[in-house]
């Protein structure tokens, strides 16, 4: 008979495990729909004075031995012997949510975009890198370029397919030598 309640109770703690696991991950977008939301709810509203965008920006045709992680890019990390490591970037600015209100007619254009997802994992090679963030709610937005393929960037940590504005976005706020490179970039790739 002990054997009958052992199994019994394996049984109905598996089966609860399993309930709890599969509705953790019950949706194709693991990532928290609601902090895009929000972001997109703070710039139709015209609320940007809590928002700032940092931008980390490395040539994009600078040759490396490897591919660029973001930490590598942005910076922060110790090497082996524990010393903190400076940023790879050859760009980094923070732009309030002051300068951002001038700009509202490319962030009403990026809060437009479908995201589509793509199947594929690609490498992160990071040359560009900004975020979003909030003064209380911290990150609402990242964009991350590039992957292993031209025509996927990431939001948010999600592989999605690419498009112009994701780089548009930021040419007010770079310097000459930078712009000119991204658009002689986006000029190649969306001819």
């Amino acid at each position: 008979m002990n054997v009958k309640k052992i199994m019994v109770f394996m049984f109905a703690a598996i089966f609860l495990l399993l309930t709890i696991i599969s509705s953790g991950c019950g949706s194709d977008d693991m990532n928290s729909r609601e902090t895009s939301f929000n972001f997109f709810e703070l710039i139709e509203s015209n609320n940007l004075n809590d928002i700032s965008l940092t931008i980390y920006y490395m040539d994009l045709f600078t040759r490396t031995r490897a591919p660029v992680t973001l930490e590598q890019l942005m910076g922060g990390w110790h090497d082996n012997s524990g010393q903190l490591i400076n940023g790879w970037y050859d760009y980094k600015t923070v732009i309030t949510g002051e300068t951002l209100a001038k700009h509202r007619d490319l962030l009403n254009q990026l809060i437009n975009i479908e995201l589509i997802s793509v199947a594929n994992e690609s490498f992160v090679n990071a040359r560009l890198y900004y975020v979003f963030e909030h003064s209380e709610h911290g990150e609402l937005f990242s964009f991350l370029a590039f992957s292993g393929s031209d025509d996927t960037v990431f939001i948010n940590g999600r592989e999605v397919k690419s498009n112009r504005i994701f780089y548009e976005i930021v040419l007010p706020f770079l310097p000459e030598d930078a712009i000119a490179t991204i658009k002689t970039y986006l000029d190649a790739v969306w001819q």
